[in-house]
């Protein structure tokens, strides 16, 4: 019989977003790809704002060469007090639950394009509601401002999916 807990953690082996974070938590210093991901992604393209907050300081950390295993993540965040992303217990709990998924650093990047893949229709979908409120509620002579400001900021996000996507020398 498998219990919530045991379901929660099964739920996780198809989520690209902790399949990611649990890479990224072994990838070593160094790891080009993992350095890649940290500066493409962002904490908003998570789905989990739990997710996304420990994405952050994945990041943050890596950017200045700390290790981002989870004992290290959980010491830093120890540290921050009630200033921490993630309250202690929650941290505990999510810094368990995805140290233990068994990804291999070779495998951030196709799980961090199925991440930015996931904000991307997020983003396009908030985009659709925007434009239909818009539509229905902006003046006539804003709408088409309005139009094309959503499609920059559309055509950003692509833009950045399309660099994730870039085979360098080097990845994995």
């Amino acid at each position: 019989m498998v219990t919530d807990g045991e379901h929660v953690s099964a739920a996780l082996l198809l989520d690209p977003e902790a399949l990611l974070l649990c890479g990224l938590m072994w990838a070593g210093n160094g790891h080009q790809a993992s350095d890649r991901v940290c500066a493409v992604l962002a904490g908003a393209d998570f789905y989990d704002p739990h997710h996304g907050r420990l994405f952050e300081l994945i990041a943050t950390r890596r950017a200045v060469g700390q290790p981002t295993d989870p004992a290290s993540l959980r010491s830093a965040l120890s540290a921050q007090g009630s200033a921490a992303a993630l309250p202690h217990r929650t941290a505990e709990s999510v810094l368990l639950d995805l140290a233990t998924l068994g990804v291999r650093a070779e495998q951030v990047l196709s799980y961090a394009d199925q991440v930015l893949g996931a904000s991307y229709r997020r983003q396009f979908q908030a985009m659709a509601a925007a434009l239909v409120h818009a539509g229905e509620t902006a003046p006539e002579h804003d709408l088409f401002r309005i139009m094309v400001a959503h499609g920059k900021a559309q055509r950003a996000a692509w833009q950045r999916r399309q660099v994730l996507r870039e085979v360098l020398p080097g990845d994995q």
